[in-house]
């Protein structure tokens, strides 16, 4: 029986070469929705992710309910830092990429950053 997980991890590794719009979402703590911005292609290749983050934060244009979400991260980044897959989102974004398709079928790299405040605590 073939090693699927093989073969998808082959893919993956293969995957990024295409040229795919990028989806970041940057969630605020453990939130389960953040701000979620799209780039296309030739517009982040040659940008790290810490970035591409802080452009997606200077936006000025979000709704009422995204600019709520936008305070929580900004409250979280007040002492805290950006993860992805529990790193420092200081490297180029597609090292932090997933392939992701929509209903459609339409395929994209997905970003998923958390902006987290170390824990306060102790007596």
């Amino acid at each position: 029986m073939p090693d699927f997980d093989l073969e998808k991890e082959s893919q993956k590794q293969e995957e990024p070469q295409q040229s795919l719009p990028l989806v970041i979402e940057i969630l605020p703590g453990q939130a389960g929705i953040g701000l979620i911005d799209i780039f296309q292609p030739g517009s982040y290749e040659q940008k790290s992710l810490r970035e591409l983050c802080d452009k997606v934060l200077n936006k000025r244009d979000w709704g009422i309910e995204d600019r709520e979400t936008l305070e929580s991260i900004n409250r979280q980044l007040d002492g805290g830092i950006l993860l992805s897959k529990g790193k420092t989102v200081d490297g180029g974004a597609l090292e932090y990429a997933d392939v992701e398709e929509t209903e459609e079928g339409e395929q994209y790299f997905y970003v998923p950053v958390r902006a987290i405040k170390p824990q306060e605590g102790g007596t």
